[in-house]
Formats: C-alpha cells, structure tokens, sequence
C-alpha cells in the first residue's frame, strides 16, 4: 500500500472537506444523513433513495444512554438508535419511539463487500477532532505525536486522519510540523463518506485514537486491532448552545459504565481483535438489535406519508 503515499496536501485535505455530494434526497434532519448514514439506512431498508428521510438518528456510535439536547429539540416522531440502554431508556417518552437498530454501515459493508486490504500496514491515528463551540483540554499535542513516532516499528509507518472540523480551523497546516502523513474521509454530509472512510481504514494493520469515538467501533467490527493512546483529554465547552458552560460532565450511568469498559478493552495494543473487544463493538453498533429491515422499512414509509404536507416545501428548497 506505501502508507506514505495516503498522505495528502494541504489544498487536497481542504477540497476533500468542502460541503457537497449530499444525495439526491432532500435532507429533513441532519443526523439520519450525516457522515453516509441517510445513504446506508435506504439501502438497508429498500428505501428509495430519492426520497426523505423523515426520522431522526443517534449522531455516531456514542455510550450516553440519554437523549442529547438537539435529539430533544426536533419534530421527528421516531429515533433511531444503536444502543440498547437508550432505546430502553427513553421506551416510554411521550410523542416520539426510540427505536433499537443496528447500524446500516455494517449492512452496507457487507454488501459492497468491502474487507480488510490482504496486506496491510502501518497505524491510523485518528485525531482527536475539535467541535466549534467546544475544546479540548489536558491535550498536550507535542506529548502525543512523540508517542506516535515511538510506536514500535511494527506500527510504523503511521498516518494521521483528521476531521473536517479541524481542516476548516487550519489544524492540519499547524500538525504539518510534525511531519506525518495527514488524510480525511471528507466532507461528513458527502455519501462518500463511508466509501471514503472504509478505503482508509481497510488499508492499516492498526488503528488508534486517545479515546473512544465512533471509528473505534467501525474499526473493531472490520477487524482491525484498535488501541488507546496518550491521556484523555477533559471536554470543555466555551459557547456550544447544547451545554452549560464549562466542563462538559455527562452524569449517565450508563455512560460512565460503557466509558470504563471501553478503556478497559482497548488501553492496551493487541495484534488481533478479541472476542470481548468485538462484543463490545458488536453491542455499541446495535448488532443485537432485533428489529427486521422489513419493520425499518415500514416505519421509512410511515413517517414519509405522515408527513405528506411537507412534500411540496421541502422539495421546493431542494
């Protein structure tokens, strides 16, 4: 593969994150069609892929079991969630089903048939990425990318993948002085983005990050050992309207549960994913849900004609 040779330019990183290809559909809620996964829910549920999407979608593969405060502050009558504990959670809330399905990425995987590449190298450093609004602390920079570099020479080379948020705020020109290769799946509303996403991971005998992020799970359930490194930074928040201001404290049982066992999986480097790690995985991605596409489908169609009333605009601004 030549790791070195995934590494992209600057203007190739910025074009890559640049808003476009979001489907043919008009989008209703940002989140059940963000980062592909409008795009692999339709296929999932035979859905037409022309028309929208009128429900709304956990934003990644999170461990809170609550309702986050822009999954409250929305008109969508059905949630989709991957974890169990939040569909249970929330299984009695007035006006809205949290609904417990798994993943439509790991459906679309299997169709497109996409695998491991059959001789990988090197590691995929996913950065820990930035929200605007929200900050980082107890992040020394400098610390993490020495620890990068002294990674054994097994894990070497390795490549840094960073998110669109931190290309649009110029972080990967500051990172260029640490001189690792820097990639991106893209823009996160491109329905390229799985595609983008699996043709990077695919390719590495190693993925890691500092802590647990949706890629951890979509890593593992492709088989790729997956590792923590360097400490875990402190989530603050200076103007987000989602939280109060100052350090961001999820007070979820659940979460802090599901956090501890994750940092207890995946602390250590192993060389092949284990079955507890892919449980893990298995569980956060819903893939012991026991809902059928059939059912998915008809709740598509269901919500899509409840709504028949915003046909005309919605099309109308497409």
């Amino acid at each position: 593969m030549g790791a070195e040779r995934l590494g992209m330019s600057d203007l190739e990183l910025e074009a890559a994150c640049r808003p476009g290809e979001a489907g043919a559909a008009p989008w209703v809620y940002w989140s059940s069609e963000h980062y592909s996964f409008g795009k692999c829910l339709r296929l999932y549920a035979r859905y037409p892929r022309l028309l929208p999407l009128f429900v709304y979608a956990d934003h990644g593969v999170g461990l809170n079991a609550n309702l986050y405060p822009h999954e409250q502050a929305n008109r969508a009558r059905v949630h989709l969630t991957t974890l169990r504990q939040k569909a249970e959670r929330n299984a009695a809330l007035a006006g809205r089903r949290v609904v417990h399905v798994p993943h439509p990425w790991i459906f679309y995987r299997h169709a497109m048939g996409i695998e491991r590449h059959k001789s990988p190298e090197g590691t995929l450093a996913f950065f820990t990425h930035h929200v605007p609004g929200l900050k980082w602390e107890d992040h020394d920079t400098e610390r993490y990318f020495e620890l990068l570099r002294s990674l054994p020479r097994k894990y070497q080379p390795v490549v840094v993948c960073l998110h669109m948020h931190d290309i649009n705020a110029g972080t990967h020109r500051e990172l260029r002085r640490h001189d690792l290769p820097l990639v991106t799946a893209g823009h996160p509303s491109s329905t390229r983005f799985v595609d983008r996403f699996y043709a990077l991971a695919r390719a590495f005998s190693y993925a890691t990050s500092q802590l647990w992020g949706s890629q951890t799970a979509y890593c593992v359930e492709l088989g790729i050992p997956y590792f923590f490194l360097g400490e875990r930074p402190r989530l603050v928040n200076l103007n987000h309207k989602d939280w109060p201001v100052g350090e961001v404290r999820l007070d979820d049982e659940v979460f802090k549960t599901l956090t501890a066992a994750s940092e207890a999986l995946f602390r250590e480097p192993v060389d092949a994913v284990t079955p507890a790690q892919r449980e893990f995985a298995g569980l956060t991605l819903g893939l012991d849900a026991t809902v059928t596409r059939g059912e998915v489908d008809r709740m598509l169609w269901a919500e899509f004609f409840h709504h028949w009333r915003e046909w005309g605009p919605l099309w109308s601004k497409a």
